[in-house]
């Protein structure tokens, strides 16, 4: 008996060599690519829970102008732990002629018509380590605004803010 060559065997032993090394080369860049999606889904639910926060925050600024309980009741809003060092500023405002705030005429002490305005900012990082290092290294700042009309004057010379009827 002779022996017979069989080229199929060698053709079908180098093809699987070649899709191992295929896939080796687009498995690091197909999981980079799900990974930024990830942090790109992350990032939008961090401002939207942002938003959340300012627009309860004004909430509460336009009937109780404490502002301890204010900044209190906009970081208890902020669902979610990739957002660092939030910073609450709470402003009185009287209002422009369009409806937006006049921010060179405070309202002190804030009254019933007066623009509550909150603002919101927090940086969120990404979590791929290369994304994070590489395209945003000191995070993304986002920032958040919401603007309501004051409905209710507290604390006042009769109520001090524990005693205000609206509390979180």
């Amino acid at each position: 008996m002779t022996a017979v060559h069989r080229p199929d065997r060698a053709i079908r032993e180098r093809s699987r060599g070649q899709a191992l090394v295929e896939f080796a080369f687009a498995l690091p860049v197909f999981l980079l690519l799900f990974m930024g999606i990830v942090d790109l889904g992350t990032a939008v639910f961090s401002y939207n829970s942002l938003t959340n926060a300012a627009r309860e925050g004004a909430r509460l600024a336009i009937v109780n102008q404490d502002s301890v309980s204010i900044i209190k009741r906009a970081e208890q809003q902020v669902s979610i732990a990739e957002i660092t060092a939030p910073n609450v500023t709470i402003n009185f405002y009287h209002a422009a002629d369009d409806g937006s705030p006049d921010t060179s005429s405070t309202c002190s002490p804030a009254a019933v018509g007066c623009l509550a305005v909150v603002t919101f900012e927090a940086t969120y990082r990404p979590l791929t380590p290369i994304i994070a290092d590489v395209l945003f290294k000191g995070g993304v700042t986002f920032t958040a605004r919401s603007v309501l009309s004051v409905e209710f004057s507290c604390p006042n010379a009769t109520l001090t803010a524990a005693q205000c009827p609206k509390q979180p």
